[in-house]
């Protein structure tokens, strides 16, 4: 399938999984690629106690994903891409108070703040964006929207720190995850929760009868947007069709 025919008849889950990547991915270059270079060019802190410190949040962080990972097994994957985003929203400006104190302790406080945020995205990613997308066409829409967001979040590091020296204000980066966070935010809220279901267009396999019944009326109306989907390109088939055989009468 087309990368045309994901964007016109998948569009909803090309935007939620757009959004995601972004707000996962900006909040990521942001703590992990700036913030070295910010504490050491903005903040004239040691570039040695400054690669540390981020190798110390880095190493924190490998050991809280599984645990958000199992978690958001149980409750759902959309409530930690909700209160993430609440939470890099609400927090950004304080964490980057911290950073600017220049105190190492608190310094230190402020970037675990935001690698507690960023880890609410990274643990459910993974198991988010491949159950976003029917099973026919999931590698390619999947590798397009993934590609599409992280061209943009990419340009997080350049960007912030071009607007650092433009206005001269330190708290800049800041701001650019609030308005990251709106963006997942909105994703959050808007996106369909898709903890223990099984994947679009996969076999269905039920532990129980209840189960079975919950899945058979999901794929009864999967095969009811099919069938209206067939019948729109009928529709649009049989208009080119008359069109042709007014400009053409003798194709009649």
């Amino acid at each position: 399938m087309s990368f045309k025919e994901v964007a016109t008849k998948h569009w909803r889950s090309l935007m939620t999984c757009i959004g995601v990547v972004a707000a996962t991915n900006v909040t990521y270059y942001m703590l992990l690629t700036y913030m070295p270079s910010y504490l050491t060019h903005n903040l004239h802190y040691s570039e040695n106690h400054g690669v540390l410190i981020i190798i110390a949040i880095m190493v924190g962080m490998l050991f809280v994903q599984p645990l958000i990972g199992f978690v958001s097994d149980k409750i759902g994957r959309k409530p930690f891409i909700v209160v993430g985003s609440i939470c890099l929203f609400l927090f950004a400006v304080p964490a980057f108070m911290l950073i600017n104190s220049g105190k190492i302790g608190l310094i230190f406080a402020g970037l675990l703040v935001l690698a507690v945020i960023l880890n609410f995205f990274i643990g459910v990613m993974a198991s988010t964006l491949p159950a976003m997308f029917p099973t026919h066409i999931r590698y390619s829409a999947l590798a397009s929207a993934f590609n599409v967001s992280v061209l943009i979040a990419g340009l997080t590091p350049t960007a912030v720190a071009w607007l650092v020296e433009s206005t001269n204000n330190l708290y800049m980066p800041a701001y650019y995850l609030m308005v990251i966070a709106v963006v997942g935010l909105v994703t959050g809220l808007t996106m369909k929760e898709t903890a223990n279901k099984p994947l679009r267009g996969a076999a269905p396999a039920a532990s129980d009868l209840d189960e079975a019944r919950e899945l058979l009326q999901e794929h009864h109306d999967n095969i009811e947007q099919k069938i209206e989907d067939i019948d729109a390109e009928i529709a649009a088939l049989e208009a080119k069709r008359e069109n042709l055989v007014q400009q053409h009468p003798r194709i009649n």
